[in-house]
């Protein structure tokens, strides 16, 4: 079973440890750009100008069941005069053998009522016991324009500096670009993104929720570069929301994630 999960790690390693996204936009097919909320976090950091409250989440994912790999994730907002603050931490990997861990310190600030900008900074740590530990420091750059019907388009530049665990390392920190767009109608909020990454692919995300009154969100999605369906729901229940969400991996099978998150 180690030896199942390492190899794992190391294939999928790219496409998951760093690109870690909260569980509505996963279940929205791993979309986020052109989104708003305490998940900005985790996608497009100018989107947390959509908190008006101090929101907490915690959050877990297993990935591929048959594995004991797992993500875990903690999430803070903090909404103030001058703009929003945000902190995130997240670790992926297999206990006692394997450890990818991110923390990001994030602000975001609106302009007028069109257009927000948002900054992360992160550190990241790359730690196999008795064998390595390496670290490295990585800044992201968003922004998001709001359009008078509520449509809103974003940009994302992750790791705009190029940040590496070095020459000797494996592990990366993946360098991508992704160009989003939302539109909500009729209590439907649908989602597309473009992804670029600066090593030449090229990927496509597509999402929709429907909101059934102001209880229940149900999202479905799709991914490409792989082919990757996705689902989920939500239900908020006075100041808590608890978003669940799954990817379905043609190979590699099922990720499910569960998220917890409560508005001060």
């Amino acid at each position: 079973m180690i030896g199942r999960c390492l190899i794992l790690l190391l294939i999928s390693y790219e496409s998951l440890a760093q690109t870690y996204v909260g569980p509505n936009y996963q279940a929205m097919g791993f979309t986020g750009t052109a989104l708003k909320g305490i998940y900005s976090l985790t996608a497009n950091p100018a989107g947390l100008v959509g908190l008006e409250r101090l929101t907490a989440s915690v959050n877990y994912q297993h990935h591929f069941f048959t594995t004991d790999i797992t993500t875990r994730a903690a999430l803070l907002g903090i909404p103030t005069r001058l703009g929003v603050f945000g902190l995130a931490a997240n670790r992926y990997g297999l206990k006692a053998a394997y450890d990818d861990t991110k923390v990001g310190f994030s602000f975001a600030k609106r302009f007028g009522s069109q257009f927000s900008i948002g900054l992360s900074t992160n550190y990241h740590q790359l730690f196999i016991p008795n064998y390595l530990s390496t670290f490295s420091l990585s800044v992201d750059l968003g922004v998001q324009y709001y359009f008078e019907q509520g449509a809103t388009i974003g940009l994302q530049y992750t790791n705009l500096n190029k940040a590496t665990y070095g020459m000797d390392v494996y592990g990366t920190i993946p360098s991508f670009i992704r160009f989003g767009a939302s539109y909500p109608w009729a209590g439907v909020m649908v989602t597309a993104d473009a992804v670029y990454r600066l090593e030449g692919t090229v990927a496509g995300n597509f999402g929709i929720a429907y909101h059934v009154g102001d209880i229940l969100s149900l999202r479905g999605g799709l991914s490409t570069n792989p082919l990757q369906q996705h689902a989920g729901f939500g239900v908020n229940w006075q100041r808590f929301t608890m978003d669940a969400a799954a990817t379905f991996h043609p190979r590699l099978g099922t990720s499910p994630q569960i998220g917890l998150s409560y508005a001060f």
